[in-house]
């Protein structure tokens, strides 16, 4: 990887975020799979939804490892495919010498898995198990060859590290590749051991995004109806944050209107170009108040994704290690310098 750290680079996955028909359930899965606490909620399953029952749809952590969260769906999901075989997925560092305990802890709880595999497909070498949560999302644990720094110093009680890579499908792998590289300053690289058909985005720490080229969306995406925002956040540089949007919606149009409105055919919602739309959240719609652009933005296969900034904890200035500055940080800041008659 080269040393010249590219404008809007980004540094790490921050967050994954999958959708659930029971609240419940996926958070005690969640603890007993990956050892995350559990925050109360009182969010509980699709057909109560459907009910009009008064819900929280969100499950979330604060602790700085595997941070994942779920959105309540409004409708229920279709069945997944076998494992190792979906996408998307999302994939978590764990020690080699850890491959044991996780898998009696995984067998333990009756989580369904894989057993594990060397492989060197997706970019780098090392150990992966394929598993699987109550809603058929599917997730890897990887213990790879060589540990980057900062994967595993933040970590569970069950020893589950950062998140280490994510999985996609696109029917393009160059068009990808160029969406990536001008908007996040990632860079595709291989090796005479990555598997054909495969795009390996890496990172500036050393996680990865990894593409699969495929003739048809799979159906588990944000960018499909009635879906409600699964996205991966990517941690950039404080300073990086608000330039990366901008660049964006220079560069990219805005989504019509909130997805659930629009009330199109999945064909045409496939064939949707990469573009920046509403992030729903409390904050997300209030950003778009504000800037009248979302802070979310797709690739040209559907995928959700946005920005958190990241506040390094090293002397040295790198984000091997940071402190998350979440959006809402941003909006407050811009209050204030608004107050100040100052544009940010």
């Amino acid at each position: 990887m080269s040393t010249v750290e590219p404008k809007g680079a980004v540094h790490w996955i921050d967050h994954y975020v999958v959708g659930t028909n029971d609240l419940p359930g996926w958070s005690y899965w969640a603890l007993n799979a990956t050892g995350l606490p559990i925050r109360p909620i009182n969010g509980l399953t699709t057909n109560m939804r459907k009910k009009n029952t008064p819900i929280f749809c969100f499950m979330w952590w604060d602790d700085e490892s595997c941070r994942i969260g779920a959105f309540l769906q409004p409708e229920n999901y279709p069945k997944a495919k076998e494992l190792g075989k979906d996408m998307p997925r999302c994939g978590f560092y764990i020690r080699p010498e850890d491959i044991d305990s996780h898998l009696r802890r995984l067998d333990k709880h009756k989580i369904p898995h894989t057993d594990p595999v060397k492989t060197a497909d997706n970019g780098e070498e090392g150990t992966v198990i394929c598993f699987a949560d109550p809603d058929g999302n599917q997730y890897e644990f990887w213990a790879p060859a060589n540990m980057p720094q900062g994967a595993m110093e933040v970590r569970t009680t069950e020893n589950v590290g950062r998140i280490s890579h994510c999985v996609y499908g696109s029917r393009d792998l160059a068009r990808t590749a160029g969406f990536f590289e001008k908007y996040c300053g990632m860079k595709s690289e291989r090796n005479a051991k990555t598997a054909e058909g495969t795009l390996v985005l890496r990172m500036r720490a050393g996680a990865r995004l990894v593409y699969k080229l495929i003739d048809q969306l799979d159906e588990r995406i944000a960018g499909h109806s009635p879906w409600w925002d699964m996205h991966t956040a990517f941690t950039v540089r404080d300073e990086e944050y608000l330039p990366n949007y901008r660049r964006m919606w220079d560069g990219l149009p805005e989504e019509a209107g909130a997805k659930e409105h629009l009330n199109d055919s999945r064909d045409k919602e496939d064939n949707f170009p990469a573009r920046t739309g509403l992030h729903r959240s409390p904050v997300g719609y209030k950003w778009k108040e504000i800037y009248q652009r979302g802070d979310e933005f797709y690739d040209w296969d559907g995928h959700a994704f946005h920005f958190i900034g990241g506040i390094p904890k090293n002397a040295d200035g790198s984000l091997t290690m940071y402190t998350p500055k979440e959006q809402d940080e941003y909006l407050r800041e811009l209050a204030e310098s608004l107050k100040k008659g100052v544009q940010p």
